[in-house]
Parts: structure tokens; C-alpha cells; sequence
């Protein structure tokens, strides 16, 4: 819970004196069935208890079976690879991070090798963490992402999955977060990921983030 060195609280439903999470949590799982599955996610409905409201909710939970994992491949120019493909559930084309699921018991860097790999056709000599964690949607599920910076690529054969129709660009980095800011580009592991670079551009050699809008993925 306390996670900031220098906050100033504004309201607070009840005193965390030590900074930890309360002891009894507002909501307690009486019971719990699952609705579906598939090798993806199980879809679970729970009769939840919660103190406050002094009632029980129905709650429906999607339990992932992968972590979500979001690549951003960095040329040395500056320029950022991203993948766009027609997602089903949004209905709409979307610009993204080479991304995948990885097993929650496979190791994740294999596993950011692969989408890697599969979705562009590179490969990369480093790699380094630029996002540890990302609650994708935490009111409804337990899925988590974490993004990787990959440089020093080489290409080479792309390998996507039969059902995946894959557009493949370069923009330069400033491009794709300020695309990333005004809504051109909507998914959160890539938003997360963008802004995560432009937050540490000097680290990596980048100008800080300037500029308008302007271009950007199209």
C-alpha cells in the first residue's frame, strides 16, 4: 500500500497506521464456480462478501493462464517496430507492441524471444526490463503484463499464427507515445510500454519527449 515516500493523504476509509494492507480486506470469496475455460482463461463467477455494503455481489472473475508479455524493439536511430492487427473483441484495428502470452510456469524472456520472433521476424542481442508490471484491467481480471526493451536486432522470418493478419511498421519513438497520449494508439501494455520509454529516453540515449502530436502510426 504505501509505495510513495512523499504523499500527502486525502481520504482514507479507514487507518493504515504501519502502511500495509489491512488484515481483513473489504471483500471475503464464499463461494466460487467456474463458467468457462479455454487454454487461455477460465471465467469464474463468485458469491462476494463485502463488509461495507454488508451484502453479497455476484462477481465475475477472468483467471488468465499467461502472463502477458509486450515487446518494444528500439532501432538505433530511435525508431520503434510496432504490429497492427484487427482485434476481435474491440472490433477495430489497433497499432501494438509485438506482444503474446507466455505461460505462467515458462520463463519470460523465452517466451519474449518467441512473440518476438514470430510476429516481426527479429531477433535481439539485448534485452532489458522497462516495465516490471501492468494491471491490464484488475476490476475484472487477474492479468498482468510486463514489458521488455529489445535492441540490437537482426531480421529475419516472420512466423505468425494461422489466425493472425499482421501489418509490421518502424516510427520513430516520439511519434508512437505522443500517439500513445492522444488515443491513436489504445492498448494499455503498449501505452504502458511507450510512455515507460519516454519516461527513461536519456537512459537509452533518446531526446526527451517534444513536440506535438504530429505523425505517428496512421
Amino acid at each position: 500500500m504505501d509505495r510513495f515516500t512523499r504523499k500527502e493523504l486525502k481520504h482514507a476509509p479507514a487507518p493504515r497506521p504501519d502502511g500495509s494492507a489491512l488484515a481483513e480486506t473489504p471483500w471475503r470469496r464464499d463461494e466460487r464456480r467456474e463458467r468457462f475455460a479455454n487454454p487461455y482463461f477460465r471465467i469464474f463467477e463468485d458469491q462476494a462478501w463485502n463488509g461495507r455494503a454488508g451484502r453479497h455481489f455476484d462477481y465475475g472473475i477472468i483467471a488468465f493462464r499467461n502472463r502477458a508479455v509486450g515487446i518494444l524493439p528500439l532501432e538505433p536511430d530511435g525508431r520503434v517496430w510496432l504490429v497492427g492487427q484487427h482485434r476481435y473483441a474491440v472490433d477495430e484495428f489497433t497499432w501494438e507492441l509485438p506482444m503474446g502470452g507466455v505461460p505462467l510456469e515458462a520463463n519470460l524472456l523465452e517466451g519474449a524471444q518467441r512473440e518476438l520472433r514470430e510476429e516481426t521476424g527479429l531477433t535481439a542481442a539485448h534485452w532489458e526490463l522497462l516495465l516490471p508490471e501492468v494491471q491490464l484491467s484488475n476490476s475484472v481480471t487477474d492479468e498482468v503484463g510486463t514489458v521488455l526493451l529489445a535492441r540490437e536486432l537482426t531480421p529475419g522470418a516472420m512466423a505468425p499464427e494461422a489466425s493472425e493478419e499482421l501489418w509490421v511498421i518502424t516510427v520513430p519513438w516520439q511519434e508512437a507515445a505522443w500517439a500513445a497520449l492522444d488515443g491513436r494508439i489504445t492498448d494499455s501494455l503498449t501505452v504502458a510500454g511507450l510512455l515507460a520509454l519516454a519516461a527513461r529516453a536519456e537512459d537509452f540515449g533518446l531526446a526527451p519527449l517534444a513536440g506535438g502530436a504530429g505523425g505517428g502510426p496512421g
